[in-house]
């Protein structure tokens, strides 16, 4: 057999080595849900809002997040979905909502909710996708969306009182719901 025969013959075991080697790794790899639009998770909408409240009052203090229609992974989908801030004031008699959808738009609506008063939020709370994350390992179903969500220091007020924490209601695919509370620095917490 010739050199270039027995050359070609090795070339060929090489590719074909490495394109099953690069199989392997492919298909071992996690599908990550790819988001088309920049942002969506809390802190990206925490941040859009901010500028709001402080034109609102500026000593605003944010008390409240919650979050409507976001994904099982705690970011918004690429349609639908918001997460509403909801600011208070030492100066002001009403609070204000301030909603954030996905395309990033923002608006705000005062209201006159006096629960939020004097709750306030700690400066470094983590961001949704690391918060539904912690969820993974307690959960019993598999979730398909996340019917709602609250982080506030009233978001579980029987279990953990004046602790602020993130109460997540995920929809399954068997049709239940169940709920994970988090701490607001990622500690998963319970299930019910």
């Amino acid at each position: 057999m010739s050199r270039a025969v027995q050359s070609n013959r090795a070339w060929r075991r090489a590719l074909v080595f490495t394109m099953i080697a690069t199989l392997c790794v492919c298909a071992c790899a996690p599908v990550v849900p790819v988001r088309s639009k920049p942002g969506g998770a809390a802190r990206w909408a925490f941040g859009l809002a901010h500028e709001r409240a402080t034109l609102w009052s500026t000593d605003a203090r944010a008390a409240r997040v919650r979050g409507t229609g976001v994904g099982s992974e705690g970011w918004l989908p690429d349609r639908g979905g918001a997460w509403t801030i909801t600011y208070w004031s030492p100066n002001k008699e009403s609070a204000l909502n301030v909603v954030v959808d996905s395309d990033g738009d923002v608006s705000t609506q005062e209201v006159a909710d006096t629960s939020v008063r004097d709750l306030a939020l700690p400066e470094g709370w983590t961001d949704s996708p690391r918060i539904w994350a912690a969820t993974r390992a307690q959960q019993e179903g598999d979730p398909v969306s996340t019917l709602d969500a609250e982080l506030s220091g009233a978001a579980e007020p029987k279990r953990y009182p004046n602790q602020v924490v993130w109460r997540i209601r995920f929809f399954t695919r068997d049709g239940q719901s169940e709920t994970h509370v988090v701490r607001s620095t990622g500690e998963w917490l319970t299930r019910y």
